[in-house]
């Protein structure tokens, strides 16, 4: 049956993860008995929108409206039966979907000591990069971790997106991938980016130390609403993952030393916008953005 109203049905990968799966068959036996979302929601007591997410692989049916789904639907006691592999969210050491994970998060902490990460990436920027290192990367698994750091930016547009916060080395800013017009238009987008009050962004001072596990590469915490929070390294060429207590304690000490050790938002900011300018000036590009910034899906353009 059609499901109408405002939540759009989308075609789940089903081996992305047991979750998934599990939010394609409580769709299938809904619509098997001919309910809508609203029918099932109603009968459960719980947020329609709820249901649509739980569907969408994105959050976990609770434990125990297991059993009362089975029996409202006769599934022969599917739900209840699963509900440990319905428990695991998909991992992220398959790199290709890690944009799926951040539709997930409901917060990520990101430390970047050389690039801008891949959320905050216009596409000049980010077809920077892929030219710069692509041509380094000769494994497709390589080139996998390094398309998982290109622009991404809607996830943090979105209206139920994560809270992004993330520290970046003072090198990020003073490197002009792309060339100097391009580079003024990255930190233009990081300005309106935090002025929008969509992301907090702090600067770690190239005369700072940071903690030695950060010196390369990056770092990312990323925090569900019904799971473990999982970490993802990258350095040059290799990317790893865990979801283990001591390594995600061990990140969020890591990132937490490194936001103690970084300039104060208004600082950053202004040293964001300062490096704009002298980017502009040296592309030959004199007229600065409005600091008043649209809003589109997928896209944040300053207004003229």
């Amino acid at each position: 049956m059609a499901n109408p109203g405002r939540f759009a049905t989308k075609k789940l990968d089903t081996t992305l993860s047991a979750r998934a799966l599990y939010g394609a068959e409580l769709r299938y036996f809904r619509e098997r008995m001919d309910l809508t979302l609203r029918d099932l929601a109603d009968r459960l007591h719980i947020e329609m929108s709820f249901l649509a997410r739980i569907e969408q692989g994105e959050r976990r049916l609770p434990d125990e409206l297991a059993a009362v789904v089975d029996e409202l639907l006769h599934t022969g006691g599917f739900f209840e039966r699963n509900l440990e592999a319905a428990r695991s969210a998909p991992r992220p050491d398959r790199l290709t979907p890690l944009a799926e994970w951040e539709w997930l998060a409901v917060a990520i902490r990101e430390w970047d000591a050389a690039l801008v990460p891949g959320l905050l990436q216009t596409d000049a920027y980010a077809q920077a990069v892929a030219d710069t290192y692509g041509p380094l990367l000769t494994d497709r698994t390589q080139r996998h971790r390094w398309e998982a750091r290109l622009s991404r930016t809607p996830v943090l547009l979105a209206p139920h997106g994560p809270r992004y916060t993330a520290v970046l080395g003072e090198a990020v800013l003073r490197r002009p991938l792309g060339g100097p017009v391009a580079m003024a238009v990255q930190l233009d987008h990081l300005a309106g980016l935090v002025r929008s009050e969509r992301v907090t962004l702090n600067v770690l001072p190239l005369i700072a130390t940071p903690h030695p596990s950060a010196m390369d590469g990056a770092l990312r915490v990323m925090t569900f609403a019904d799971e473990t929070p999982a970490v993802h390294f990258t350095s040059h060429r290799t990317g790893a993952y865990g979801t283990e207590p001591a390594t995600v304690a061990l990140a969020h000490l890591t990132y937490d030393l490194l936001s103690s050790a970084a300039l104060p938002a208004d600082v950053s900011l202004d040293l964001i916008e300062a490096a704009a300018e002298g980017y502009r000036a040296e592309g030959g590009t004199r007229e600065r953005p409005s600091r008043r910034t649209e809003k589109h899906p997928g896209v944040v353009r300053t207004a003229p």
